[in-house]
């Protein structure tokens, strides 16, 4: 299996969607905003984003985030929340048991 990264475009003009779509594999795109997302190999990154660059109505080309997000599948617990280490939870039940009865 190939590694795949993707690419964010922006654009001047609408044309160059076309020129994309032989690049990649084009996911998404928006004519407002001007920009679209491109999946390539991932062996293939460098020159590809190179060929895009010189395309006439693209104004950068940018390497996605979303493969280097801080969350990885593992650090997940079956509720889709991130798991906490036992120092967090005595530290949680601590604080949780200290009530004050003051009034302000």
């Amino acid at each position: 299996m190939q590694s795949r990264k993707s690419l964010i475009v922006y654009f001047k003009s609408p044309k160059v969607l076309k020129k994309l779509k032989s690049l990649g594999n084009l996911t998404y795109y928006h004519k407002k905003r001007k920009y679209a997302v491109l999946y390539v190999n991932g062996d293939k990154i460098d020159t590809i984003m190179n060929d895009i660059k010189r395309l006439h109505h693209v104004k950068y080309v940018e390497l996605s985030r979303l493969d280097d997000s801080p969350l990885a599948p593992e650090e997940l617990d079956e509720s889709g929340k991130t798991k906490t280490t036992n120092e967090n939870k005595e530290e949680c039940s601590e604080n949780n048991g200290q009530v004050s009865s003051e009034k302000t």
